[in-house]
């Protein structure tokens, strides 16, 4: 049986500094100097890189928005994080994600546990030389879905220690086809789960877009040489072109699906062993 210490996961529970600021100020500190002592600062390199991610944020705003905290805002999320419960989750998830991955000498990954403001639900962050895995709990109203969130994250971040190098004209079809390798492999990991929650979609919108399929790869077609367009229709959608905001991932998973239907069994590094066989994938096959 494999121990904890080798399941390659490093857990780094920074939502437990935030409670100690909170306790803190209960007990009379002011805001402010309370969470750049004891919050951010001892974490500042994370922290530097976590608020980068939002330019209008700078100190000022961000020293208002700390004075504006209501510690009993917070009561919900102490109860739902007590006694490592996020922790016993992560790990259990990971070690069930080993085992869709294959004999492979992994590196390992660190997920960050923080209380932000607005940050997702989880994401990826560049910190100094390494992508880490980094979770909002913030926004999270309980922890039914962090295993979900865990699977598709680290597939993305297995991509990223991968180093694929991305041709430039393949940019916007490389971002859809690594939003489809992310929901494909939690569906791996987690076969129980309906195809709505590996695609974060809604049932009706899982039904649009079996529906307009081809009005997808149209669109894609038009946009599909503009990164920044396509990341803008995908997170936004665009309503004078019939496009609902987060549906054109489905034609990366759909892409990613019918690749494997066809190669048969496969584990995740199977497919991106060979990157150059996913850049001549078509979302018209």
């Amino acid at each position: 049986m494999r121990r904890k210490k080798d399941l390659k996961i490093k857990i780094i529970p920074l939502y437990k500094k935030f409670f100690d600021f909170l306790e803190r100020m209960e007990r009379g500190e002011r805001a402010w100097p309370a969470y750049w002592r004891y919050y951010y600062f001892p974490h500042r390199h994370f922290f530097k890189a976590y608020f980068s991610l939002f330019p209008l944020l700078d100190k000022e705003a961000l020293k208002k928005r700390v004075e504006a905290i209501k510690v009993h805002h917070y009561n919900r999320l102490r109860l739902l994080l007590e006694r490592n419960s996020a922790e016993k989750i992560l790990q259990a998830i990971h070690k069930r994600c080993l085992m869709f991955l294959g004999p492979k000498n992994l590196n390992q990954v660190k997920v960050y546990l923080i209380i932000g403001f607005f940050s997702p639900e989880a994401f990826l962050l560049k910190l100094k030389q390494e992508k880490v895995i980094v979770f909002g709990l913030e926004r999270f109203r309980d922890l039914s879905s962090l295993d979900l969130f865990y699977a598709h994250e680290y597939g993305h971040w297995l991509l990223e220690e991968k180093g694929i190098k991305i041709p430039d004209e393949k940019r916007a079809f490389w971002y859809l086809i690594s939003e489809g390798l992310a929901c494909w492999f939690s569906s791996l990991v987690l076969p129980e789960r309906p195809l709505t929650d590996h695609l974060f979609l809604r049932r009706d919108r899982l039904n649009w877009c079996l529906a307009n399929e081809s009005a997808l790869k149209e669109i894609f077609q038009v946009y599909g040489h503009d990164l920044e367009k396509i990341i803008t229709l995908e997170e936004q959608g665009d309503s004078s072109l019939g496009l609902p905001p987060r549906t054109l991932h489905f034609l990366g998973f759909r892409a990613i699906d019918n690749y494997v239907r066809h190669l048969g069994r496969a584990n995740f590094f199977d497919l991106i062993d060979q990157p150059e066989k996913l850049f001549d994938l078509s979302f018209d096959d």
